[in-house]
């Protein structure tokens, strides 16, 4: 059943959004966390590995002697996972050949420095290395080693509020995947990104309340990180995952944000979807029916499907009362079905065309309607698997079609998440899709999923180092808009400098006595300019761009010739050769008496039929034949006189 979803009609405040991020950054290093390979990704390693090696997991019990149920459904995968390997970014520690080195100290240090960013006042005076379960196949090891550095931090929004971090930790980003094959079962991956050192920065979760507040959120702590040259730039250099829940729901975490412009959208998506769990749960609860009426009782229906294969079977499920509930719009385009038979394909591999719900049959469905190619159960099939499994009024059913073992397991996992239905939303780890959608990838972690690594003792941490730190602090983003406002430079332009790394330029000039806005026209404006139009922009140093915007700010260069002077200077790999250019452009300058008499030679031939002038046309005429040779507020000022 399709439902209209309008995103706008939704009030944040009143059911109780919370939201927290979690953010991971790669850090700029020359070495791997816990070894000494380089800290740089090969492309070739894609396609060509120079040798490959293999890999099955299963879970390890935590310090408590329990599971973590996350990595329980990772187990039911079953993934065999194959690496691409080579000699130049993978060693022994990567194949997990061989315990962890010691420790990159400088990453260590550069957490702390993060860590006085972001004002946290619980620095660790000892480091402790932990494990974090991880296995979908990206670590080798079945568990990532992660460091946490500090807590009780915050992060200052430009409303003046406060949002607090929670957690800063530094650890070993995990592989890039290449491919999968065999129903999803077989996983490839790439080495050489596994032990890359990145900061992951957690916030707290009850201090964001609407979308837009979550967005400002992860664009100051990106902004931060930014302005220290410590963090990595370029794509897949920063992930974020959410943390969404409502009132009545649970806490939901999803994975892979990587647009911060569809942030409100995957938000707004989540809260439709927890809100209309919920409301399942309540009509559930309301019904003469219970968990235990779902009962793992497959029938096996293959006979009526001429078209299996060898070793494949099909099997039904009948699920009593449920059947308006599979039916229902969970996300736009998606039924509660939909969403179990995702699940379903993640955990047993199966495919959506080999899983069908009664609710399909009916024209209104959403899969009817839209995707019909993909449903195997005909009219005359659903009508004798309805005999077959004995279906009362309500009543609706799964089935399956496939391998058998998948087939079956697929049926478990449905009846499982059924009966999850009663208790609303589950807390689950879910991936974040193109259209603002998301769909399952494991259950959430528990506190099993950590314990303390046995291979690296507790390293100790100075503590005035670290107050050390937090005298010597850049200005933040938020206080350098502050800084300078007063020079007419606004947000967007101020982020600019930021994201594009020319903030420390923009400082140097600033403090030599050029404006605010020359130095930006310089820095971002100019330079983007000339970069576009193919010049070597690399050629500009910093201590030339200062002397060019010096001789602008003391009258001596013309600010609307610069964007012909810059050119000539790209030319120019040496700097001598550039100095040249600017002692040539300022001794063509025109005097005043020179300029005057222009001015005047102008005014006579640009004179109407009435005698009157246009001034405009005036400076325009001036600053075509002399512009780079002239400067603008003495040309107005004689003309001004002239007149």
């Amino acid at each position: 059943m399709i439902q209209v979803f309008d995103a706008n009609s939704i009030n944040y405040k009143e059911i109780g959004f919370k939201a927290g991020l979690e953010i991971h950054h790669q850090l700029k290093a020359e070495r791997k966390l816990f070894c000494h390979c380089p800290a740089d990704l090969d492309e070739e390693l894609q396609t060509r590995p120079q040798y490959t090696f293999h890999r099955r997991f299963r879970a390890v019990m935590g310090e408590m002697g329990d599971f973590d149920p996350g990595m329980l459904v990772e187990v039911e995968k079953g993934y065999l996972v194959i690496y691409h390997a080579n000699d130049e970014h993978v060693c022994t520690y990567e194949m997990d050949e061989t315990p962890p080195f010691w420790p990159d100290d400088h990453a260590i240090d550069i957490g702390f420095r993060i860590a006085a960013l972001f004002n946290c006042e619980s620095p660790v005076e000892e480091i402790v290395v932990n494990r974090k379960q991880y296995l979908d196949g990206s670590i080798t090891t079945g568990f990532q080693r992660s460091m946490i550095v500090a807590r009780d931090g915050y992060v200052e929004l430009r409303s003046g509020k406060k949002v607090a971090i929670a957690n800063i930790l530094i650890e070993e980003d995990a592989a890039r995947k290449i491919k999968t094959e065999e129903r999803g079962r077989t996983v490839y991956y790439n080495l050489d990104r596994l032990g890359v050192p990145l900061t992951e920065i957690i916030t707290d979760h009850n201090d964001v309340g609407s979308p837009e507040e979550l967005v400002e959120t992860a664009e100051m702590i990106g902004l931060n990180l930014r302005t220290t040259g410590f963090s990595m730039r370029g794509i897949g250099s920063v992930r974020q995952d959410v943390n969404i829940s409502i009132d009545g729901g649970n806490r939901v975490e999803i994975k892979g944000i990587q647009d911060l412009g569809m942030l409100p959208k995957w938000c707004a998506m989540e809260v439709f979807r927890q809100q209309v769990l919920i409301g399942i749960a309540s009509s559930l609860r309301e019904r003469p029916v219970g968990k235990d009426d779902f009962e793992h009782t497959y029938i096996e229906i293959s006979h009526l499907f001429d078209d299996l294969g060898e070793g494949h079977s099909a099997y039904a499920v009948r699920l009593p009362l449920i059947e308006d509930i599979l039916m229902k719009e969970v996300q736009p385009g998606k039924d509660f079905g939909y969403e179990i038979f995702e699940k379903c394909n993640l955990i047993t591999g199966l495919q959506y065309d080999e899983m069908f719900h009664s609710g399909e049959c009916l024209p209104e469905s959403i899969r009817r309607s839209a995707r019909p190619e993909e449903l195997f159960v005909n009219e005359d099939a659903d009508r004798e698997i309805r005999d077959l499994i004995r279906l009362a009024e309500g009543d609706g059913y799964v089935a399956a079609r496939g391998p058998t073992k998948p087939v079956l397991h697929t049926l478990k996992k449905t009846v499982e998440r059924c009966k999850q239905a009663f208790d609303g939303v589950p807390q689950e780890t879910r991936r974040a899709l193109a259209d603002g959608n998301n769909e399952f990838l494991r259950v959430i972690h528990g506190k099993e999923r950590l314990y303390p690594d046995t291979d690296t003792p507790p390293i100790p941490y100075p503590l005035e180092k670290y107050h050390r730190m937090k005298e010597q602090v850049r200005p933040r983003p938020i206080e350098l808009m502050r800084k300078y406002e007063g020079g007419n430079l606004n947000w967007a332009q101020l982020t600019s400098l930021i994201r594009s790394g020319k903030l420390d330029l923009f400082e140097r000039m600033v403090g030599e006595g050029i404006s605010v806005q020359l130095a930006h026209h310089i820095v971002h404006d100019l330079l983007k300019l000339l970069a576009r139009e193919g010049l070597e922009v690399s050629n500009l140093s910093g201590d030339v761009l200062i002397e060019v915007g010096s001789e602008v700010i003391k009258g001596n260069i013309n600010r609307g010739a610069l964007p012909d002077i810059l050119r000539d200077m790209c030319a120019k790999e040496d700097i001598s050769a550039q100095r040249d250019t600017i002692e040539e452009v300022k001794s063509s300058q025109l005097t005043e008496g020179q300029l005057r008499s222009i001015v005047i030679q102008h005014v006579e031939s640009l004179k109407g039929p009435d005698q009157t002038v246009d001034r405009n046309a005036i400076i325009g005429s001036v600053k075509e034949m002399h512009g780079r040779n002239l400067n603008g507020k003495t040309l107005a000022r004689i003309l001004e006189e002239v007149l």
